[in-house]
């Protein structure tokens, strides 16, 4: 029978000298000038950061790596990277990480982590907004530049910043599957606006705008895998990336929330966005 993965916080500077290899994979880098240096990975650590790894036997495979920042109730933990090796991926590691940061983070007594992504990855938005119940109000245009690696080389580098308020009940019931984003088919039997949809030409998907009538729930589509259209013709990858920005710009300004991910019967799918106040989201029970 295989072990399971173990995860555990990292100290010796040999274990940080793996992250950098890990970096690399996770991120498919041609070189490491992308990567974190070791001794900045080892002030990080030693000075109000917290770094983990996960660990197949005693080979590393997965790390995680963020700092505290701020003091009193503006106080977070920021999660800056979480990584796994390409062939490890898809095995539940990222999210086991992810739960032993969150005890961790817990027993700092701080309630909130903050971290972003990439609005426009499909598996992204499921991790975060799905699984582990982090929310996202705040849009971040082009956040980091030109990156030079095989997932963001080539678009500019837009983020959602994922907030996780880790002792609230609704992300209390997100970690126990409680809490789920219904259907495409469900949803469009509420009040909603599909802001942004798309259209199927030569099995690429292309980006179509609507209306941005202000709905309770908005529906804002994004491509099944964006790294296959970049491949194919990068001007219909960005164009996507000006169509969301725009979309998510707009909602996210006028008081809407990043909450969830959901799918048709064609398993394309769309961001669910939600016109609701913060307090009554994080204590609700009921996903609206």
């Amino acid at each position: 029978m295989k072990e399971p993965v173990k995860i555990r916080k990292i100290y010796d500077v040999r274990d940080l000298e793996k992250i950098v290899e890990i970096e690399k994979s996770a991120w498919g880098m041609p070189d490491y000038k992308e990567t974190t240096p070791v001794h900045v990975l080892k002030a990080i650590n030693e000075n109000g950061g917290l770094i983990i790894g996960a660990y197949d036997k005693e080979t590393m495979i997965g790390f995680s790596m963020g700092w505290i920042v701020g003091c009193g109730e503006s106080q977070y933990f920021y999660s800056h990277m979480t990584g796994v090796l390409e062939d490890k991926k898809y095995k539940n590691i990222g999210y086991q990480l992810k739960l032993y940061q969150r005890e961790e983070v817990l027993k700092m007594g701080i309630k909130v982590i903050k971290w972003t992504f990439d609005p426009l990855q499909g598996l992204n938005l499921n991790f975060n907004l799905e699984k582990l119940g982090a929310i996202a109000r705040i849009y971040k245009e082009n956040y980091y530049g030109n990156i030079r690696d095989s997932i963001n080389e080539g678009l500019d580098t837009d983020r959602f910043e994922a907030e996780w308020y880790i002792s609230s009940n609704y992300v209390l019931n997100k970690l126990r599957s409680a809490l789920k984003t219904p259907s495409i088919e469900e949803l469009t039997k509420k009040d909603i606006n599909i802001a942004l949809d798309r259209s199927i030409e030569s099995n690429i998907e292309i980006p179509i705008r609507k209306n941005f009538d202000l709905k309770k729930i908005i529906l804002i589509a994004i491509p099944r895998e964006i790294s296959k259209i970049k491949n194919f013709d990068k001007n219909i990858a960005n164009l996507w990336r000006s169509y969301t920005r725009e979309a998510y710009k707009f909602y996210l300004s006028n008081g809407y929330i990043a909450v969830g991910f959901a799918k048709n019967k064609e398993k394309y799918g769309y961001v669910v966005l939600l016109k609701t106040d913060l307090n009554s989201l994080l204590g609700g029970n009921t996903w609206i």
